[in-house]
């Protein structure tokens, strides 16, 4: 995910909370972890984001109204136990919320996409995460 991301450093700054995932960049400024605060404060000021399939990550970028990718984690890479990342990226993409990122994709394509083509849906959640999803997701992942 991160190396795709450095494709379009040479055109917009970027800034990478790579988790335990050691990356280092002189294209981007990468941190190991970054406080919550921090966090949302980065995502308010983001013009685009780029984040893996967690669902509080993604709830976050439709929360904050902000048009973006999604990588979900997926077992074959043995990043997760389960596509259930992949399931709910798909439907939220399905729903018009943010784009997902797929293995062939090409980045600098999906991002230009995401800039151009692209007009998510705003939601408001006000703390009712399940009410963007139907209810047989919200039973997978218990919601």
């Amino acid at each position: 995910m991160i190396r795709e991301v450095e494709k379009l450093a040479d055109r917009h700054e970027i800034i990478v909370q790579a988790g335990h995932t050691e990356y280092s960049s002189d294209k981007m400024e990468v941190f190991d972890f970054i406080s919550g605060i921090e966090l949302k404060a980065l995502y308010k000021k983001a013009d685009y984001v780029v984040t893996h399939g967690g669902a509080g990550s993604m709830f976050q970028a439709i929360e904050f109204q902000k048009k973006a990718i999604v990588f979900p984690r997926l077992q074959k890479y043995g990043e997760h136990v389960d596509d259930h990342q992949l399931q709910l990226a798909v439907k939220l993409k399905k729903m018009g919320y943010l784009l997902v990122f797929h293995d062939g994709d090409e980045m600098i394509s999906l991002f230009k996409t995401l800039k151009e083509d692209f007009n998510p849906i705003f939601h408001e959640l006000q703390g009712n995460i399940p009410t963007l999803i139907d209810e047989q997701l919200v039973k997978v992942f218990d919601l």
